[in-house]
């Protein structure tokens, strides 16, 4: 283990990073073998943000493809200035609500007991897709489950780092991945048109930006003050991370990132404590897209889901643990609703939802009183 600072390097800080690898890999490979983005723009586009946003906040602030944007894109096939055209356009949102002030004021009205039911929405949404992905091979799932809990506390063979390796080294014996191309990959320049921007807002721009709101500033915000009270951070903090990397990266093949709940309770519950398992994902990530690029999505292609959905199920449970804090009858209950609403719609409209009916009761109250 190396100390430096704020910053930690070591086995259990690495698990930590890994445990990241779980939210992001569905979307990461879709892009790029369903679509046919370049793997070499969207990794490294990844691995600087993290590493900046470890060197910032020396915190565990993972990014990752922005949910509503990724499914639209794969549901209509959209061409890659499109895809880009629309995180240009989703960054430039984000710092018009944060010099407007608007991320602070929403943030102020919005109760803690709506932000925790939008986390248990994210909950069973992410223990739905790791059910799914589990399904697939329900013996590797069973094994790499009971490796996590045997190695939860060993910080020389870390759970995180362990079920990580199985995976690699299942993927790594495939047939298709015997021929793996090392080389210098370089991402290439794009500028899409105003009209890319115009479009890929009109479609998509409203959902994401209350879904990314709810659960990327939000939800994440909330989490992260929780686990590190010392280190509070800002909503409006993280809403200008996310229009800077999206302003920026998608000139050079980065898809549009936010924030995520999801990511950070995955890489917490591995074991990431500093801004050390950012500064290892970062450079991991900087790695694959200079020498590996040609190869990543095979390798991606072959890691086994069933493991996947291992990391995925544990994260999930990170984020309804906040719920356990709250007290008051009618907050579990509006929690309890908003995570219903979300799971069977989506965060954004569970988000609006809760928001509606704690006001709402709100005003009754004042009212008989």
């Amino acid at each position: 283990m190396v100390r430096i600072g704020d910053f930690e390097f070591s086995l259990i800080e690495f698990a930590g990073a890994l445990g990241d690898f779980g939210p992001l890999n569905p979307f990461i490979i879709a892009f790029i073998a369903i679509i046919g983005l370049d793997p070499s723009g969207i990794l490294l586009a990844m691995g600087f943000t993290n590493i900046i946003i470890g060197l910032i906040y020396r915190l565990p602030l993972p990014v990752g493809p922005q949910k509503a944007v990724a499914t639209v894109a794969l549901n209509e096939r959209w061409n890659s200035s499109l895809i880009y055209g629309t995180g240009i356009g989703m960054g430039l949102v984000w710092l018009f609500l944060v010099f407007s002030g608007l991320v602070r004021k929403i943030a102020k009205i919005t109760p803690i007991c709506v932000i925790v039911g939008v986390q248990l929405g994210l909950m069973l949404i992410l223990l739905k897709e790791s059910i799914e992905f589990i399904a697939t091979n329900v013996v590797l799932a069973l094994a790499s489950f009971v490796m996590v809990l045997l190695l939860l506390k060993n910080r020389k063979l870390p759970a995180g780092i362990a079920i990580f390796l199985l995976g690699l080294a299942i993927a790594l014996l495939s047939k298709s991945v015997l021929d793996l191309k090392f080389g210098l990959y370089l991402p290439r320049f794009f500028a899409p048109s105003l009209w890319n921007i115009y479009v890929g807002l009109l479609t998509v721009g409203v959902a994401q930006v209350v879904l990314t709101l709810s659960n990327a500033v939000l939800a994440t915000c909330l989490m992260v003050n929780e686990k590190f009270p010392e280190r509070k951070i800002e909503e409006e903090s993280l809403a200008k991370n996310m229009g800077w990397m999206n302003t920026v990266f998608p000139f050079f093949g980065g898809v549009p990132m936010c924030h995520g709940a999801g990511g950070f309770a995955s890489q917490y519950f591995f074991g990431a404590r500093t801004g050390g398992a950012m500064l290892m994902e970062g450079i991991v990530e900087v790695f694959l897209a200079l020498f590996l690029a040609e190869s990543i999505i095979t390798i991606f292609g072959e890691f086994p889901l069933s493991i996947i959905g291992v990391m995925l199920f544990f994260a999930s449970l990170e984020l309804g643990k906040l719920f356990l804090t709250i007290k008051d009858l009618f907050q579990i209950v509006l929690a309890i609703s908003i995570a219903v609403i979300a799971f069977l719609t989506n965060l954004g409209i569970g988000f609006f939802a809760g928001l509606l009916i704690y006001y709402l009761r709100k005003t009754v109250k004042k009212q008989t009183v």
